[in-house]
């Protein structure tokens, strides 16, 4: 299934990409793309989540108020390995 990146906006297999939901105005990774509730597709790379935190995507595609705390969203070297690793 193709999914949309919120970031750079180029579209990708489902299973490249990370799902993003919030929870209590705080975004946060969905791993196991189980959490309920709306959610916006990110590429794992750091360069698309600047990009979607700069143009406020993340508002647009979870349909928030406000904007949300998204110090949660951050990709430190051995996530990016892990997730590239279980890819």
């Amino acid at each position: 299934m193709v999914r949309t990146c919120v970031g750079c906006r180029q579209r990708s297999e489902r299973a490249e990409l990370i799902r993003v939901v919030e929870q209590s105005n705080i975004l946060i990774f969905d791993h196991n793309n189980a959490l309920p509730g709306r959610g916006a597709w990110l590429h794992k790379a750091q360069q698309c989540l600047e990009l979607a935190i700069t143009r406020r995507a993340f508002i647009r595609a979870l349909k928030l108020k406000s904007q949300p705390d998204t110090s949660g969203l951050t990709f430190t070297k051995e996530q990016a390995e892990t997730m590239l690793a279980n890819k």
